[in-house]
């Protein structure tokens, strides 16, 4: 199985919540997000977390502002 590395199209869905544990946004229910790894498309915390995820993996990731 291939594992998220620089240079590939990756499709995640995500749910964007603040420190109270409320929704802020959301693509559960709409289509996923696609992205160029290692591109700087996406906060950098993020990306960093989901370098040798694998499909199906499921990440909870905290970027501080």
């Amino acid at each position: 199985m291939s594992t998220v590395t620089d240079g590939q199209i990756v499709i995640i869905h995500y749910t964007l919540k603040n420190d109270q544990g409320d929704t802020l946004d959301s693509s559960v229910g709409s289509d996923p997000l696609p992205y160029l790894h290692g591109g700087g498309n996406i906060v950098p915390g993020l990306e960093g977390a989901l370098t040798g995820k694998s499909v199906g993996d499921a990440v909870d990731v905290v970027v501080v502002p």
